[in-house]
């Protein structure tokens, strides 16, 4: 037990305390938490594509980001979170997404299925 006095104007105070344990520090997850929500690697690229709205507007001709689970653009387009777009791939692949998010003219799509990580290396290298 830990006391301590304490004496002004004539009184005193002794004041005991209970020895208290060190904290313990917290458990640690038997998984990793990413850093992010992401949980696919993501590649700074150029890669020249056709990103439209599904009605067919288009929004982008370039990914500068991509993954195996969605990409960023470009687009000045003030676009709403959710709207499905159409991604085209120079080597004709087609995908479906959708908008995560925008911030300015940078636009993050998440593709509604995801590539192969061939599908992926035959984008990025044309």
């Amino acid at each position: 037990m830990d006391a301590f006095t304490l004496s002004q104007w004539g009184v005193t105070i002794t004041v005991t305390m209970p020895t208290v344990a060190p904290a313990q520090p917290a458990p640690t997850p038997s998984v990793a938490v990413p850093s992010d929500r992401r949980r696919a690697s993501r590649y700074d690229v150029s890669v020249p594509v056709e990103v439209s709205t599904v009605d067919g507007l288009p929004l982008s001709n370039e990914v500068t980001n991509i993954s195996a689970s969605g990409f960023r653009c470009h687009s000045p387009m003030a676009l709403r979170k959710g709207t499905k777009v159409i991604v085209r791939f120079n080597n004709g692949m087609r995908r479906r997404a959708y908008i995560a998010w925008q911030i300015g003219e940078d636009i993050g799509c998440r593709l509604l299925r995801a590539l192969t990580a061939d599908e992926l290396a035959e984008v990025m290298t044309g």
